[in-house]
């Protein structure tokens, strides 16, 4: 369902109070459906761009650009194919409205892309993509994520002050959500890590005759010998149940 801007020089239209209400009550739904989802980042993520295009008058497309540790650069939820694409632009070319949201922390407009001249090289190219008009908000920042919310339509001056409004409000919900589904996420996996990393001492504990202590010894041992982290060795033990056949410590 759109959520209609109302047009305050009309009598047809009911009075702002009414649609204020109405929106209240779709951002009420949004968070509704954000909290079922949050245990799942990819699922939330799809919430947020989905509501995005049915609440925010202007916005025939969205997609959701992440850069996690190690400045990886990441492509989410989009709805069509036109967002990843001028992610992948923006990525190429490193530059552009969503990076300049994500970097200095600032909503970016971009009424006209085919008259747009704070990116010469971006700006073109995505007009040629199908983008006729962008606005980006920044998503989230954490220690090691930062990330923008993105939205395109194919015609120049699709987005007002309505617009900015109610997608600022969509955006400050939505990093709320996606900060608590990686927490969820991060906690699921240490979780799995430990149990892992459980079994793996297990098996070793048994094959060996050994203590829990000198079992986790033989993981670090073969760590080291591998190169490779002690949860991959863990991994890869409980997947082959059967273990390569370690120095004795």
């Amino acid at each position: 369902m759109v959520v209609a801007v109302p047009d305050r020089s009309s009598a047809e239209h009911p009075p702002v109070h009414a649609f204020e209400r109405r929106l209240g009550g779709e951002i009420e739904r949004l968070a509704r459906q954000v909290r079922t989802a949050h245990a799942d980042l990819g699922a939330t993520l799809e919430v947020i761009t989905r509501a995005a295009v049915e609440l925010i008058p202007g916005a025939e497309h969205a997609g959701i650009t992440l850069i996690t540790r190690g400045k990886r650069f990441e492509s989410r939820a989009a709805t069509s194919e036109l967002p990843r694409r001028v992610d992948d632009l923006q990525h190429d070319l490193q530059d552009g409205p969503c990076i300049q949201a994500i970097w200095e922390h600032e909503t970016v407009l971009v009424d006209d892309m085919d008259r747009e001249t704070r990116w010469p090289t971006f700006a073109p190219r995505s007009a040629q993509l199908g983008s006729g008009a962008t606005l980006a908000f920044r998503l989230y920042t954490t220690e090691d994520n930062l990330g923008a919310l993105n939205l395109h339509s194919c015609t120049a001056h699709a987005f007002d002050d309505t617009s900015i409004s109610i997608g600022t409000s969509i955006a400050t919900h939505a990093a709320i959500a996606v900060i608590a589904a990686q927490r969820e996420e991060q906690f699921r996996a240490a979780l799995a890590s430990r149990d892992l990393l459980g079994q793996a001492k297990g098996m070793l504990m048994e094959r060996f005759s050994v203590d829990a202590d000198h079992a986790f010894a033989l993981l670090r041992k073969l760590s080291q010998n591998h190169n490779e982290p002690v949860f991959e060795i863990a991994r890869k033990l409980v997947d082959t149940a059967h273990p390569p056949q370690p120095d004795h410590p």
